[in-house]
């Protein structure tokens, strides 16, 4: 382990295949006997989510989402404690002890890709044509679905952006050139 892993960043709409491309980044790392993990911000929010479910009785699969819901979490959090989130998820990730670490959920382009970007974090954006971005979030069974959370992500500057309008094969061939690029620097 490297007392500073890489940070790797991914940002992108709901269904652009940003989990997917984590677990590729992980598996390309790991060819190269390095040792990764995802790292997620919105963490706290999941585990609330499965606990306002699990209240009302009703069972929520782990990769489900209510992303209305989430997003309303959200704001409750930030609204009483601005800096909870990246606080949180910066802790977790001191405590990951990998050679790569991978975000794939920032939400917050104000507030905390900032705070990413002053400790190195490179992003890389994940897009993806509309269409498509439509047919996979309805085969996921997400609850409800919401862009608000990701406005502007398009508007954003990046350090690399990766199209994902193919198959699995060509993501990884993308993801691949991108990891070769970001390990050679």
């Amino acid at each position: 382990m490297t007392t500073n892993p890489i940070r790797l960043c991914l940002l992108g709409h709901s269904g652009t295949g940003k989990s997917t491309a984590s677990a590729l980044i992980r598996h390309a790392a790991d060819a190269r006997g390095l040792t990764s993990t995802v790292v997620k911000v919105a963490a706290p929010l999941y585990d609330l989510q499965q606990v306002f479910y699990a209240r009302m009785g009703r069972h929520l699969d782990v990769d489900q989402q209510d992303q209305q819901l989430m997003e309303t979490l959200a704001g409750c959090l930030r609204f009483r404690d601005p800096d909870f989130m990246i606080r949180d998820f910066l802790a977790r990730v001191a405590a990951s002890n990998v050679d790569v670490v991978v975000n794939d959920d920032v939400r917050s382009y104000q507030y905390d890709l900032p705070r990413l970007r002053e400790q190195g974090w490179v992003t890389i954006r994940i897009v993806t044509d509309p269409v498509v971005r439509k047919e996979r979030l309805a085969a996921r069974g997400f609850l409800t679905l919401s862009d608000a959370s990701t406005e502007g992500v398009e508007d954003l500057s990046v350090d690399f952006e990766i199209p994902n309008n193919s198959d699995l094969h060509t993501l990884a061939l993308q993801v691949t050139a991108v990891v070769d690029e970001i390990l050679s620097c």
